[in-house]
This record gives structure tokens, sequence and C-alpha cells, in this order.
């Protein structure tokens, strides 16, 4: 069963893929959404593209990019993460402080080797 989207002030999902939802409280189970946009997000088992709210909680499930202003994470994975304030056991790979330390990295490196390459052409 696939849905290309929803706009509803409360949607529960099960089972489904869905491409877009957006909901003012959003309940999905073994799901895989998209793109997620809701002021409340309770998930389990289920997987996200992009997750964006004002509460999210991810029970045993994956995203690539979460934003929120709390988010709650339980034995998920989440690979960019972006909140305030996070609680429960989260896999984050990267996080706010790991992208300034990358981006940090690479501008240094970068750096690093424009000199050495001014220096070997002196």
């Amino acid at each position: 069963m696939s849905e290309n989207g929803f706009a509803e002030e409360r949607i529960h999902v099960d089972r489904t893929a869905v491409s877009q939802l957006s909901a003012g409280l959003a309940e999905v189970d073994r799901s895989v959404v998209q793109q997620l946009t809701a002021d409340t997000v309770n998930a389990g088992n289920s997987a996200f593209g992009i997750a964006k709210g004002a509460t999210l909680e991810l029970k045993q499930s994956a995203a690539g990019l979460v934003t929120g202003d709390y988010v709650r994470v339980d034995g998920s994975a989440v690979f960019l993460l972006l909140a305030p304030r996070v609680s429960g056991n989260v896999k984050a790979l990267i996080t706010v402080p790991a992208a300034l330390a990358l981006g940090a990295g690479i501008v240094l490196t970068r750096f690093a080797l424009s000199t050495l390459k001014q220096r070997s052409h002196s």
C-alpha cells in the first residue's frame, strides 16, 4: 500500500509507504516515510528520510535527518540529528559538534594542502 501524502490534524500510519506526511500529531508504526512534518511524532519500527517536528519520539527506527525542539530516541539510528534537547539511546552518526569538527578539519586540510602546493611551486 502506498500513499502520496496527507494533510491532517491527527493521523495514524501502519505498514505503509508514504512520500510526504504532514500532521499535527503523527503516529507511525512499521512504515517508511520519505518526508515527515508534524508538531508531535510518535514512531516505532519505522524509517524516515527527513523527520521534522516540535516533539519526536522514535523507537526502534531509523532516520536520515531529524530536526526538532525535543527528540527522544530509543534503540534507533539517526544519520544527522539537529535538536537542542535529546534523550534516550540514540546512535547519531553525525551530530552538530561532529559536523563542526568535520568542517573545521576540512578547512584546515585544504589550507595546509594549498600552502604545501604554493611552496612546491616556489
